[in-house]
């Protein structure tokens, strides 16, 4: 494997003619310069299209969407960050089989970094931006590449049970859920409004303990009034 193949890419192919980079880079600077001079609600897959020049047709070869561009736009000038989030998922890859509580500390330390970084990066961009960006979201492509989950919500389920074998599918979906939830919004929020936050050590020991009481809070017994009831897909009940 190359080094470029560990690359974490936001367009749906890479350009190989000159033609197809041109066009390429002509939709990136159409990002920017509608991100620098406009508010985000202009910024559409259509208005990106009509700036650059390019037919919507031709920007949709090449990207999925506006997050998508959003994303080279802020990795562009620096690759590393896509070679630090490959390298943090192989981590916590091989870490969640090992340690629950380890995993969800370290996951948090994770996120506050990466916000951290984008954000000493990009500045005003990221922090106006990374809402519309979906960034947790576009980063599964990473995660895919050494485990197949199609989202940190599934990712999470998958730890909980390999660690908790005795929690009901549907607990373990619930909690999940909430962890994910917990982190991705709780890290969101201090980019909007206290950014400082994200490098408190008081802060992230705060977000891990939330984590850990989702994690390992004991699993309740089955009421005994509903457990002889007929029995319902486990991925459509609420938790026990």
């Amino acid at each position: 494997m190359t080094y470029a193949d560990n690359r974490l890419q936001a367009t749906r192919r890479e350009p190989k003619q000159a033609r197809s980079r041109l066009l390429v880079a002509s939709i990136r600077e159409a990002c920017r310069r509608i991100i620098q001079d406009n508010s985000a609600d202009s910024l559409t897959a259509q208005r990106i299209a009509d700036v650059a020049g390019v037919t919507i047709g031709s920007f949709y070869q090449y990207y999925p969407n506006k997050e998508a561009v959003l994303l080279d736009v802020l990795l562009e000038d620096a690759p590393e960050e896509a070679d630090q989030l490959a390298s943090e998922t192989r981590y916590l890859g091989a870490l969640r089989w090992q340690s629950l509580e380890d995993t969800l500390r370290e996951l948090v330390v994770v996120t506050c970094e990466r916000h951290r970084r984008l954000l000493q990066r990009h500045g005003e961009i990221y922090r106006r931006y990374h809402r519309e960006i979906g960034f947790d979201t576009l980063i599964q492509a990473s995660v895919r590449r050494y485990a197949p989950t199609s989202s940190l919500q599934e990712w999470l389920r998958e730890t909980l049970l390999h660690h908790r074998p005795e929690l009901p599918t549907a607990s373990a979906t619930f909690r999940a859920f909430l962890i994910a939830t917990t982190l991705t919004e709780a890290s969101a929020r201090a980019v909007d409004e206290q950014p400082e936050w994200l490098g408190s050590a008081t802060f992230r020991a705060e977000l891990q303990q939330m984590l850990l009481a989702h994690a390992l809070q004991a699993a309740a017994p089955a009421d005994s009034a509903t457990r002889h009831l007929p029995q319902k897909d486990p991925d459509n009940e609420l938790p026990e």
